[in-house]
């Protein structure tokens, strides 16, 4: 299985490749830091594979608004909201509810043991969040959207991870998320450097790459 981390810094940048059998050190073109209210972008899946009244929050039901117009109402681009708290978002072709229970830092010693040396000075976390199927589009299989970790200064993570670890995976829709009401639990690893103070995850996927919705901690 090939693995790849990529770490990005303030001035330059390197990117890792990691294979079962040892791994290669290749120079990268310097990145500047993300000034967006989330991590730094990782490239599009993967460098690593592995096995809403007026005032109501977006996403939730304004006052005597009927069950079905709620569960269809988008969440705006930009919104902020807390850990526990739903927000419904396009996905494939049909809409989801994205709902992150929580943002935690991972186990370091069990991230360098699956990753290796070169995973020193990365700091893990997991993004833990439940998806609902809001609108009953045929969505089985799957991927579960991106999440991406936002920091507390707005500015990039340093650090790109794309993969899993044994008790944080990103896991696929199940075959019978087909119907609305159907949800499942997934989990996001993603990293940091050293000193890089986490406030939450964000989805900033297609038209929310420029405003995302963001859970903070």
């Amino acid at each position: 299985m090939r693995t790849r981390i990529m770490l990005q810094g303030v001035v330059a940048a390197l990117a890792v490749a990691i294979t079962g059998c040892g791994g290669a050190v290749m120079p990268a073109p310097a990145a500047p830091e993300a000034t967006a209210p989330s991590s730094a972008p990782p490239p599009r899946e993967p460098a690593v594979e592995e096995p809403d009244s007026d005032d109501a929050p977006a996403g939730e039901p304004s006052p005597g608004e009927p069950a079905a117009s709620r569960s269809a109402r988008m969440t705006e681009a930009g919104t902020e909201l807390r850990l526990g708290e739903r927000a419904v978002l396009p996905h494939r072709k049909g809409r989801i509810a994205v709902t992150v229970t929580s943002v935690e830092e991972g186990d370091r010693d069990a991230f360098e043991r699956r990753f290796g040396q070169r995973a020193r000075g990365i700091v893990p976390y997991y993004i833990r969040y439940t998806v609902e199927n809001v609108d009953g589009t045929d969505l089985s299989y799957t991927s579960a959207p991106y999440l991406r970790l936002v920091t507390a200064d707005g500015r990039g993570t340093g650090a790109v991870v794309v993969g899993g670890m044994s008790d944080c995976r990103r896991e696929s829709a199940p075959r019978d998320f087909d119907r609305a009401g159907a949800t499942y639990e997934t989990c996001r690893l993603a990293g940091t450097r050293d000193g890089v103070e986490v406030a939450g995850a964000g989805f900033d996927e297609d038209d929310y790459r420029d405003d995302p919705v963001v859970w903070r901690r």
